[in-house]
């Protein structure tokens, strides 16, 4: 069934209940429903098919809502540009995606329009807050577009998203998301243990729409709630629109609750409407939920998953947490179990499920298991292994059946939330001439969970200071992904084959910590 299907069916249940929320201004589920179809007939009146790709890149807003919704109506593919990547950075998604149209606020469409002539597909601009020569307007191509519904049929196989990250060396991957996929992370938003969320609630949306908030999007659709949308994290706004909106959901990452955390002001404000903070994205230290509960109360909930499948696959349930306070502090260092639909299981080298205690790495099957990685299919097979998904997350499991990440397989960082490829940065860096060597990793950080850290060789005779290092990669690399604090070393340590060894040079700065994440 097309998913924008089901926006059309809340219209009907939920005529006039907000379904978005955006500086104050309501858009009812019939008027989601209008704008969305107007849009989706727009698209498709621009000569764009069922299949062709539709490009995402703006800060959030709820266009990015409605885009969603419309590319679902007409069968197209929605590929979302995180807003915080460089123009260099979505150069490379517009064309491994050979995106025909993109939808961009004028911050985020000036530097695509400038590059136009290296985009190989792009066609159609579509601006949401400015129009030129160049550009499509936004409001304009609803205005002359139908009301109705697009006669667009698509099968659970069809590709529904198109969402990036960096692999290991820094390349791009495609993560293809089926309607299948979506659809069971929307099973997935109602079966949520312990969680019923209902008409009239308010979900607020503080993180990036093109990233972990915007996957619940349509679970919240689908349910008659409201969807609250915020510019960026600006906790005296946040805390505000709380009090004023009696809102009840809210998914943060843990640099987030950690933010709000250590705002002086946070617990002078009504918070009782809270029904759930969810968390995830990256792990959590144990004191700071402690201290995430005496503030908000026994609500958190955490869920482990990754893009590559596309929703959470564990959950760490609000019960859980307070039990783990009663009986077993150390439980609050888990991601949780396995919930619903999704099998996941921890397991060797050999591919044989660990005993409880024993090292392992988190695989899992089900239904929102991505179909792979767009025009990689070598990448795919080492990923995808007879039907497991292998997360590359390293864990124990207890006697219970919860997990515990310990260690990542692969070297990425998870900083604020987001993955960051050391080589990615590495590469970067070394186009530095100053630079001889350098050796990028993830340090412990009480605010992002793990900071960016650059550990650098200079050439014989060569000056270089921190604050020049990390304004030269602010021209190649979003915000997210420049180093935060820099140090200089006379050598780095090597294996025997002569390479970096990263994990030497990280131990000196988990000295004493019992997990290498943060």
């Amino acid at each position: 069934m097309n998913l924008g299907r089901y926006i059309s069916r809340s219209a009907k249940y939920y005529r006039d209940t907000p379904a978005l929320i955006f500086d104050q201004k309501r858009i009812t589920y019939e008027q989601l429903d209008r704008r969305t179809n107007r849009l989706a007939n727009g698209l498709l009146g621009l000569g764009l098919q069922k299949g062709d790709r539709v490009a995402i890149y703006s800060g959030n807003r709820p266009e990015i809502a409605e885009t969603e919704v419309a590319c679902y109506k007409a069968g197209l593919v929605r590929v979302p540009i995180n807003a915080r990547l460089s123009p260099q950075e979505a150069k490379g998604i517009l064309n491994n995606s050979e995106a025909k149209a993109i939808v961009a606020d004028a911050l985020h469409l000036d530097p695509v329009l400038a590059a136009s002539k290296e985009l190989e597909s792009l066609e159609h601009f579509l601006a949401v807050d400015a129009s030129g020569s160049e550009t499509i307007d936004y409001e304009g191509l609803l205005g002359k577009s139908r009301e109705s519904f697009p006669d667009v049929e698509v099968e659970l196989s069809d590709l529904a998203v198109l969402t990036y990250s960096s692999g290991t060396t820094g390349k791009l991957k495609g993560i293809m998301q089926s309607y299948g996929n979506r659809m069971a992370m929307i099973r997935k938003g109602l079966m949520f243990p312990e969680v019923k969320i209902k008409r009239g609630d308010i979900f607020i949306h503080v993180g990036p729409l093109t990233h972990v908030s915007g996957m619940l999007l349509m679970p919240t659709f689908f349910l008659g709630a409201t969807n609250l949308i915020l510019h960026r994290l600006d906790v005296e706004l946040l805390l505000e629109t709380f009090q004023r909106e009696r809102a009840n959901y809210i998914m943060l990452v843990p640099a987030m609750i950690n933010i709000i955390l250590a705002y002086p002001k946070t617990t002078q404000y009504n918070l009782s409407s809270l029904k759930a903070i969810f968390y995830g994205a990256a792990p959590i230290s144990p004191p700071r939920v402690q201290q995430a509960i005496d503030v908000f109360g026994p609500i958190l909930v955490q869920g482990y998953g990754m893009s590559e499948t596309t929703s959470f696959i564990t959950v760490l349930t609000a019960a859980d947490h307070v039990e783990a306070l009663k009986n077993n502090p150390g439980r609050l260092a888990s991601c949780g179990r396995p919930f619903f639909e999704t099998e996941v299981k921890v397991v060797s080298e050999e591919g044989i499920e660990v005993v409880p205690g024993e090292m392992g790495e988190i695989i899992a099957r089900g239904a929102d298991i991505m179909q792979g990685y767009y025009r990689d299919p070598e990448l795919t097979r080492q990923t995808i292994k007879n039907g497991w998904i292998h997360s590359g997350d390293m864990a124990k499991v207890d006697e219970e059946g919860f997990i515990y990440i310990v260690d990542r397989k692969t070297e990425m960082i998870i900083s604020g939330g987001f993955n960051v490829y050391p080589s990615e940065v590495e590469q970067v860096i070394y186009k530095h001439p100053a630079v001889l060597e350098v050796c990028v990793l993830g340090v412990p950080d009480e605010k992002w969970g793990e900071a960016i850290k650059a550990v650098v060789v200079l050439k014989q005779g060569a000056k270089l200071t921190g604050e020049e290092l990390v304004n030269h990669c602010a021209q190649f690399l979003g915000g997210f992904k420049k180093p935060r604090s820099v140090d200089f070393v006379n050598e780095l340590p090597k294996n025997p084959n002569g390479k970096i060894a990263r994990r030497m040079v990280k131990e000196k700065y988990w000295a004493g910590k019992e997990r290498r994440v943060n």
